[in-house]
């Protein structure tokens, strides 16, 4: 045999090698990708899929399983997933499976076999609000307002904090939301930063004065003092004619922090005492937000505070208090105009000024109806709160106060509870009932 032949030969066998190899090779990689799951249900047509499309109610990550519940039904279903699910958010980015959170909105294709997760996206048609700070419900409509837009929710509306449900009312004013939604319809809204609450004890010289909570909450100081905040930490300030005294609180969501007062020595502040003259008698004062008792001298410390004075059927005044000196002089007066439609009336001593603090304007929703009452009947025994006001133990009765406001019920032992709550203008007395409180160390 020639070289040549010799060559030749050696050239095809090398050939034949690097092709049985090659063949090897995709085998095992073909292998492996189907015992991982990982190939596509495409190209396997013997894999029997089904879709479901709704709400995440719960992902145990430990167990690698969603829990997803039908849009408007409460059929849950148990699905598992692992490295070969793929998972995209609205934006078509991928996902981990630990990253779905409850309230999400998801379309999945599961094995039917065996639950197991193939694909699951966000369809393009969900909307989504996060860190949503100002939101309202409106009970009797069954409308929830959101980023000044208003949506519809139902029964079957998924509302939690963390993988617990709860009910509309007990969302805060001062929690954090993520509001998920298709259209016009709300189909969850989960909180993802709650609120606690500040007890205050040993504060006897400061009652009848103020207290400000890091310049954003202003509370008149009161007998049993408890404040309703978003968890955080603050500086809360008491403050009486010109004394004062500061202590720091962290509050964690779903607590009551304890900040004493016991070692407060007596020293002169920064504080102004402010007094009110207001007409006509009845009228309602609101500083930074916070209804007062204007009818006696109120303590202040230096800055400047949103008026608002408010009465039916009279004009509302609108203006900028700052309080720069121990005392303000003579009394402020606010006399308060009439309605009148299309009669020509004396211009008011001051102008109105518009209030630089949203947040107040939002607040200042509330009158007094002496006419009526608020009852809180149940839980028996409990202290009760009525935006961070000692109403007394339950049952109680108290002069109805209309608008969106928070009613606290507190008893040792137990786990504090808040309820938002609208007070309609309906001229009917307001009865409310609630759950019994859980007991501490019934908490996981």
């Amino acid at each position: 045999m020639s070289n040549r032949q010799k060559v030749h030969r050696f050239v095809i066998y090398c050939c034949v090698i690097t092709l049985f190899v090659t063949t090897l090779t995709s085998c095992s990689v073909r292998q492996k990708r189907m015992r991982q799951g990982s190939y596509s249900v495409q190209n396997s047509p013997s894999v029997d899929t089904q879709m479901v499309k709704g709400i995440v109610v719960r992902n145990d990550s430990e167990k690698k399983q969603l829990q997803i519940r039908e849009l408007d039904t409460d059929e849950i279903n148990t699905l598992a997933y692992g490295a070969s699910s793929i998972f995209t958010d609205k934006y078509k980015e991928e996902k981990d499976g630990e990253q779905i959170e409850a309230g999400m909105i998801l379309q999945a294709d599961y094995r039917k076999d065996d639950g197991w997760i193939v694909s699951a996206k966000v369809p393009e048609d969900v909307w989504e609000y996060q860190d949503v700070k100002k939101f309202s419900f409106a009970g009797d409509e069954k409308m929830m307002q959101v980023a000044g837009k208003k949506y519809q929710y139902s029964g079957m509306t998924y509302f939690a904090s963390g993988n617990e449900s709860i009910e509309p009312m007990e969302f805060n004013s001062q929690d954090v939301l993520t509001v998920r939604g298709i259209g016009i319809r709300v189909y969850s809204a989960v909180r993802t930063a709650g609120h606690g609450y500040i007890r205050l004890t040993n504060y006897e010289d400061f009652v009848g004065g103020m207290a400000e909570i890091s310049n954003s909450l202003m509370v008149p100081v009161s007998d049993n003092m408890l404040i309703t905040v978003a968890e955080g930490t603050y500086r809360v300030t008491l403050c009486k004619r010109r004394a004062s005294a500061t202590k720091t609180a962290t509050v964690r969501s779903d607590e009551e922090t304890v900040v004493d007062f016991s070692d407060y020595v007596a020293k002169a502040e920064n504080i102004g005492e402010v007094t009110f003259h207001v007409e006509p008698e009845g009228a309602e004062m609101y500083l930074n937000g916070t209804a007062i008792n204007y009818s006696k001298p109120i303590a202040l410390r230096y800055g400047k505070y949103n008026i608002v004075v408010s009465l039916t059927g009279y004009e509302t005044y609108s203006g900028v208090l700052e309080v720069a000196q121990p005392s303000v002089g003579s009394p402020i007066n606010i006399n308060l105009l009439e309605k009148k439609a299309e009669v020509a009336t004396s211009s008011p001593t001051k102008a109105p000024v518009a209030s630089s603090s949203s947040d107040s304007s939002d607040k200042v929703t509330k009158k007094i109806d002496s006419n009526h009452t608020i009852t809180v009947s149940a839980p028996e025994g409990v202290e009760v709160y009525l935006d961070n006001v000692y109403k007394g133990l339950a049952p109680c009765t108290f002069t109805k106060v209309i608008g969106s406001q928070t009613i606290t019920l507190r008893d040792e032992g137990y786990v504090t509870k808040s309820y938002s709550v609208d007070i309609l203008d309906d001229d009917k007395n307001a009865k409310f009932s609630f759950a019994e409180l859980v007991a501490e160390e019934e908490e996981e």
